[in-house]
């Protein structure tokens, strides 16, 4: 292969594998930001940090187990009896439903 052959190659693949960002991953700090402010409601709050986004919720008897902060996509999991902390690094199929859940739990209690 030439060159210009693996020069096209890269290109073309940058082009044709852009539909993976409807996946999650790739976004900095501030673009998460921007995308999980679009899902979350009052109460929730969101912090701009190195590694990505840092949630909070500071609620009661949430709806969720340790296995629902403790996979890819988070860091820094904490999760007790007053409330949720997790740092978002990327807003994917399974940040989205997290965040999800958390947006019905608190609009129909």
């Amino acid at each position: 292969m030439t060159g210009r052959g693996l020069d096209h190659l890269i290109e073309q693949n940058e082009t044709d594998l852009g539909f993976l960002s409807a996946y999650g991953g790739g976004e900095s700090p501030a673009e998460l930001l921007a995308l999980i402010q679009d899902a979350i409601c009052e109460g929730m709050k969101l912090e701009e940090v190195s590694e990505g986004v840092q949630f909070t919720l500071e609620r009661e008897n949430l709806p969720l187990v340790p296995s629902d902060i403790n996979r890819r996509g988070f860091l820094k999991p904490s999760l007790d009896n007053k409330g949720v902390t997790v740092t978002i690094t990327d807003f994917g199929p399974e940040q989205r439903r997290f965040i999800e859940r958390l947006v019905e739990f608190i609009l129909y209690e």
